[in-house]
């Protein structure tokens, strides 16, 4: 068996975007209408989702409060994006 691969990979967004209800839909099975109940993400949040195989998705769903926003770009740059191998940026595009 190969070994399995780990990639890092930020979900970003500003606040009410979507990005825990995208992650939820995607990587765990959630109906669209089962998410209205998930809360708004504090910091960050880990999860490891087996992806096609031996890779291993290292997911960091980050809150997308303006005060987390600013210290993800300012004080936690080299925490946040270090390693990272996709960054999706999600938006709302009725707002």
């Amino acid at each position: 068996m190969p070994p399995q691969t780990l990639k890092k990979v930020l979900l970003m967004g500003r606040s009410n975007a979507g990005k825990t209800s995208m992650r939820s839909i995607i990587f765990a099975n959630y109906i669209a209408r089962e998410t209205t109940r998930l809360g708004y993400t504090q910091e960050v949040e880990h999860s490891h989702v087996k992806f096609l195989g031996n890779m291993v998705l290292n997911l960091w769903d980050c809150g997308g409060q303006e005060a987390y926003m600013e210290s993800y770009f300012e004080s936690q740059r080299d925490h946040i994006f270090r390693n990272v191998a996709v960054l999706i940026y999600v938006f709302d595009v009725e707002s």
